[in-house]
């Protein structure tokens, strides 16, 4: 009997650093870099990349096939102590099952100045740590050594992916949160490996270039007979094949600034992005990677992990039909539902697209990441007859769902979709205080994707509920110069959800501490309604006396009427803006202020009533002041109409507030008769 086995063995020709020489090479740290007081683009920077430079490349190894390998050197300067944190360093590494990601080669230095001279301090083990992120990725974290106020921090590492982790080729982010001088990415990539490749952000790179190069692998194959008498057979085949080599350069980057109403930074960060689309090896069919919508849905709709975990566990229909006993209509049904999962299970504030422990562990624990909690709901309405589908989505800080790139890792967040007749409901029972049928602000991102067997749908994710906080105050200004009396604060939605989290976790103390904030105000009296009551508006009315908002010059009295709620400052700063403004959902604010004067106080100016509004309605401003004898009412409502606008729209949004601030700015004079 013969026995026979193969191995393959690689002959591949690869130039070095792909093509051409490192713009930066670890440990050769110039006196200028380490002697430099600040960078003179951004002398207010904390710190500054002085270089970030990295490299990808698909080789091809003995016995184990083809591999990527990562390697980069980062190095920074620090100016001032805010920018300490520069000095310490997170590396992610992806692990499935009994595979991962391997570091290795990982040196870092400080260098400092010393009497002229460069000293170097060189990281430890003791710098060094991992942690587990989840079940997916751990992070190794760096310290580097004697940092302080002019040093120089210098990192670089090694990461090598075998070919489960291809799918993982290293994205590359030019820009950050401090200035960088100099940032450059190469890649070498087989014609084998189809990787779809999208730059983003508004820093033009200085370089985008790719070449095609030649290369070749020589694959050997061996024989041998079962009688070490008899010889081994040899035959070799050279392959040649196309290699792409890419080259990215951004010169002078600025920092990125987050600006108000955003979603993440990493959607707007100068980035290029890969994701494996396909792979085609020699005299073999195509393997799609990427796949569809199509293909997703497939999986996600015939899963045990997800739209099985909706139609299963029929322990839960006992359990369903004590629950919604008393409920005499469908939407009846989903409230009960809802409410008996918020009061039941408490989200452990973990989100995911998967439930790691069983329903029924969930329940009797009474905790779970937001997969076990929206899965327990979407089962229990399952089994109250209402139809209902898994929705997949990104979360706010998760980034932006490119539908363009099919591709589930996109996804990290899981709510339900219930249709009642031709209603449907989004669904989510993370947020006890929230009331049903509002999802939490993290949804609100775009579109979700619905997993059907029937076929996938877009779920727009955006708010139809408008948030409403309406403050309203009704004072007296007495002889002493002092106002008395009470404010109201009506809320729903989102603002009652921030107000009752803080009173319900913090208590009334802190609760009116928060309130208060930096004004002079003394509190004589306080009472909150609906605090537990999630359905009914969140109120709270305190009787309080304002020792500010007033100045006194000789007779005359300068009166700001805005005690609460007011628009001091503009928070768009930036005169140009370069992605869009996103409040999440509509937003409608209403200031009431009922003034009552003294007798020997006459009104010398008023403010005049003046309507603001942005092009098609998207928000408006209405100012009013009245005087009816010795009472002057004003009126201030601030409608944000839709949840974004546009960067077009931008310079009008801006000086919308602008004019608002204005507004709000101007004060009533009252005269001592």
């Amino acid at each position: 009997m013969k026995a026979t086995f193969w191995s393959l063995c690689l002959s591949i020709i690869v130039t070095t650093a792909l093509g051409q020489k490192p713009p930066v090479k670890f440990g050769e740290v110039p006196l200028e870099d380490v002697a430099m007081p600040f960078y003179e683009k951004d002398s207010s920077a904390a710190a500054v990349i002085l270089a970030d430079y990295g490299t990808s490349t698909i080789i091809y190894r003995q016995n184990m096939g083809f591999s990527l390998d990562f390697e980069r050197v980062t190095r920074i300067k620090i100016f001032k102590k805010e920018g300490l944190e520069w000095g310490d360093f997170s590396i992610p590494l992806y692990k499935s099952g009994s595979a991962d990601e391997k570091l290795t080669s990982l040196k870092a230095i400080t260098y400092n100045l010393e009497n002229g001279k460069i000293v170097e301090s060189k990281l430890k083990n003791d710098g060094i740590f991992k942690e587990s992120f989840d079940a997916n990725r751990d992070y190794v974290k760096v310290t580097c050594p004697n940092v302080r106020e002019g040093s120089v921090v210098e990192i670089t590492y090694k990461v090598n992916s075998d070919s489960e982790f291809l799918f993982n080729f290293q994205d590359w982010s030019f820009q950050s949160a401090i200035p960088t001088i100099l940032s450059e990415y190469r890649a070498a990539i087989p014609e084998y490996f189809n990787y779809d490749k999208y730059t983003q952000g508004y820093v033009p790179l200085t370089i985008a270039d790719e070449t095609q190069v030649p290369n070749s692998i020589t694959l050997s194959s061996f024989e041998r007979s079962g009688d070490r008498n008899i010889q081994s057979t040899h035959t070799s085949d050279k392959i040649d094949f196309m290699e792409a080599r890419h080259r990215w350069v951004a010169n002078h980057v600025p920092a990125f600034k987050p600006e108000p109403h955003m979603t993440s930074v990493s959607d707007y960060i100068t980035k290029i992005n890969f994701e494996l689309s396909s792979i085609k090896m020699p005299n073999q069919p195509i393997r799609q990677i990427m796949g569809s919508w199509a293909d997703i849905n497939k999986t996600f709709s015939e899963s045990d992990d997800c739209a099985g975990q909706i139609s299963g566990n029929g322990f839960l229909r006992k359990i369903t039909e004590e629950v919604t006993a008393g409920a005499t209509t469908p939407e009846d049904k989903i409230s009960a539902i809802c409410n008996f999962v918020k009061q039941n299970v408490a989200w452990d504030g973990s989100q995911s697209l998967y439930a790691r422990a069983s329903l029924k562990k969930v329940l009797d624990d009474k905790k779970g990441n937001s997969a076990e909690i929206n899965f327990l709901l979407g089962s229990m309405l399952d089994k109250a007859d209402i139809p209902v589908l898994p929705v997949l989505l990104s979360t706010r800080n998760h980034g932006l769902l490119r539908i363009a790139t099919p591709v589930a890792s996109q996804f990290n967040y899981l709510i339900c979709l219930a249709k009642v007749n031709d209603k449907s409901f989004l669904l989510d029972a993370t947020e006890r205080l929230l009331p049903t049928g509002i999802l939490p602000q993290r949804c609100l991102n775009g579109q979700g994707f619905a997993v059907s067997k029937t076929g996938f749908q877009w779920i727009p994710l955006e708010s139809k509920f408008k948030t409403r906080v309406v403050t309203s105050g009704d004072f007296r200004l007495t002889p002493g110069g002092e106002l008395e009396g009470k404010l109201k604060l009506d809320c729903n939605g989102y603002i009652a959800l921030q107000n009752r989290k803080k009173y319900l976790s913090d208590g009334e103390s802190e609760y009116l501490k928060d309130f208060v904030g930096s004004h002079a105000w003394e509190i004589k009296s306080t009472e909150i309604q609906n605090a537990k009551e999630i359905q009914n508006n969140f109120i709270g009315v305190q009787d309080l006396v304002v020792n500010e908002n007033m100045v006194t010059a000789g007779e005359m009295i300068y009166l700001d009427p805005f005690i609460h709620s007011s628009q001091k400052d503009n928070p768009f700063k930036s005169e140009v803006r370069e992605y869009p403004v996103d409040f999440g959902s509509p937003l409608e604010e209403t200031f009431f202020f009922k003034l009552t004067l003294p007798d020997g106080y006459v009104v010398d100016e008023l403010p005049e009533s003046k309507i603001i509004s942005m092009p098609e309605n998207g928000a408006r401003y209405i100012y009013n002041v009245v005087q009816n004898g010795n009472l002057i009412t004003v009126t201030s409502m601030f409608h944000i109409n839709k949840s974004m606008f546009t960067q077009l729209e931008y310079p009008y949004l801006r000086e919308f507030y602008n004019q608002i601030v204005a507004k709000q700015a101007e004060l009533i004079v009252l005269k001592k008769k």
